[in-house]
């Protein structure tokens, strides 16, 4: 009998049962041509047909236990999930319970910007996108004592800036160590802070200090309240040498503010920086006028072995450019706000003076000589509106006039943006914000600048032309997320 025969009888018996089978008629003679069936092929089928059901059951039985076993494992690990879940919720809400949790507070924002350079006597205008990310935390230590910790890109390390350029075909980039400070409040009129720190003293809206330096040091602040007396004493390192003197900076300030119900407020302040071992040095990043770029940002230098000390002088006697000036600098500074149509009007000042500023250069060229007493910077503006970050559509719009000369004022602080980034500049800086959203705003930054007024460029310039006086215009446009 052929396999094909068997299986078309297997099905037949599966449609109609087993009973029909053993119910059906005996088999009549076959017609011509056709091949008879026998009883004892039926009897077989049927034998075969019993036994696949007999399979079939058992595998129903299998498949159910196997169903029973993955039903009682899935509630086991759900009740394991559960556990877990309530463990941790308890274990988090005994932490709250403790402060734990309650003593961090997240923090960063994220920039994009636009930044569009014009230079006289550049061949090309620049035209760079970039962003900067700030991201960290402060906890509370105890009930007087917190820490922080932020991590920022930059380039480089630089100093005075966090900003990356959209360059280098998509590579990674850096993200550094930003701030790493404990501060310590035994009082409330007292504060004693001590690592990389954010700015010690109180300074106003102008251009003297970056706003992305943040010194390393130690720093003791007092205020006698809300409205009042105040003061602080603080030192900050610049270069750590092994064979010769260490530079720094020693500075204390001391003011007084006032702070009245209907939003006015005023404040004056005198500040001294006491900048140590810096003539005949070199503190800048990197330790050299031309190190990736970083240098003294427009401050006199000279490769005099009368002036420059051994620390920069090299084994076979060559110089590396050095500081020629001290700076010792005196700093007054004021705020007075109050309110205009409904809105905070702030106006600021500041006048600077370097009193060590004694020293100047003789170059070949008389042009590039450098003379002595270069030492007045001043800077005076004002703030109309107040962009909060939680008021979508809340706007601000400032003003900034500013003059430094050469030596007036400590490179390594200055603003990066303003008049090329270096003393011996001045000019115009006008501001706008706009709440877009919430912890969302827009910025737009126009600098109208002019660099090189003393000392003109070492770069050639047109027939005709001084070099000094070079005109630099900047526009900064951002957007800005905070979280």
């Amino acid at each position: 009998m052929s396999h094909r025969f068997v299986r078309v009888v297997a099905v037949i018996a599966a449609t109609t049962g087993t009973a029909c089978l053993a119910q059906a008629a005996p088999v009549a003679a076959a017609p011509a041509g056709q091949v008879a069936v026998s009883a004892e092929d039926l009897a077989a089928l049927r034998a075969q047909l019993q036994a696949l059901q007999e399979r079939l059951a058992q595998l129903e039985a299998v498949q159910a236990e196997q169903r029973t076993e993955q039903i009682a494992i899935n509630t086991e690990l759900q009740e394991s999930v559960d556990r877990g879940s309530d463990n941790l919720a308890r274990t988090i809400g005994e932490s709250a319970a403790s402060g734990w949790v309650s003593r961090w507070q997240w923090r960063g924002d994220l920039r994009v910007r636009n930044d569009t350079i014009q230079q006289e006597f550049n061949p090309v205008d620049r035209n760079r996108g970039r962003f900067r990310l700030r991201a960290g935390a402060m906890v509370r230590v105890n009930d007087d004592t917190r820490v922080e910790v932020q991590f920022a890109t930059g380039e480089g390390g630089d100093a005075r800036s966090s900003n990356q350029t959209f360059t280098d075909a998509n590579s990674r980039k850096a993200l550094d160590l930003d701030l790493a400070y404990v501060e310590w409040s035994p009082t409330d009129s007292l504060k004693v802070t001590a690592g990389k720190m954010r700015y010690p003293w109180v300074r106003t809206q102008s251009y003297f200090f970056d706003n992305d330096v943040n010194p390393e040091g130690v720093a003791v602040a007092w205020q006698q309240g809300a409205t009042g007396l105040f003061g602080s004493a603080f030192y900050t390192g610049l270069a750590e040498r092994a064979t010769a003197a260490d530079s720094g900076m020693v500075g204390a300030q001391f003011g007084w503010r006032d702070a009245r119900s209907d939003g006015s407020r005023r404040s004056l302040a005198l500040a001294y920086y006491d900048h140590r071992a810096v003539q005949g040095y070199n503190p800048f990043q990197g330790a050299s006028a031309s190190s990736a770029g970083f240098g003294p940002y427009g401050n006199t230098t000279t490769t005099s072995l009368g002036t420059c000390r051994r620390a920069v002088v090299s084994g076979n006697g060559a110089v590396s450019p050095c500081l020629a000036n001290d700076y010792d600098i005196l700093e007054l500074s004021g705020e007075q706000q109050f309110t205009l149509g409904g809105r905070p009007l702030m106006l600021f000042a500041n006048v600077a003076r370097n009193l060590k500023a004694d020293f100047g250069v003789t170059a070949g060229v008389p042009a590039q000589s450098v003379p002595a007493g270069l030492d007045t910077a001043f800077a005076f503006g004002f703030n109309y509106g107040r962009a909060d970050a939680m008021i979508p559509g809340s706007w601000e719009f400032g003003y900034l006039y500013q003059s430094i000369e050469k030596d007036a004022l400590f490179g390594q602080w200055i603003d990066s943006d303003f008049a090329s980034g270096a003393t011996d500049g001045r000019g115009s800086a006008v501001r706008g914000v706009w709440q877009v959203g919430r912890s969302w705003r827009f910025n737009v930054t126009y600098m109208s600048n002019e660099t090189n007024l003393d000392v003109p460029a070492a770069i050639t310039v047109p027939p005709g032309s001084s070099g000094k006086g070079r005109g630099y215009d900047r526009l900064q446009v951002d957007l800005n997320w905070t979280y």
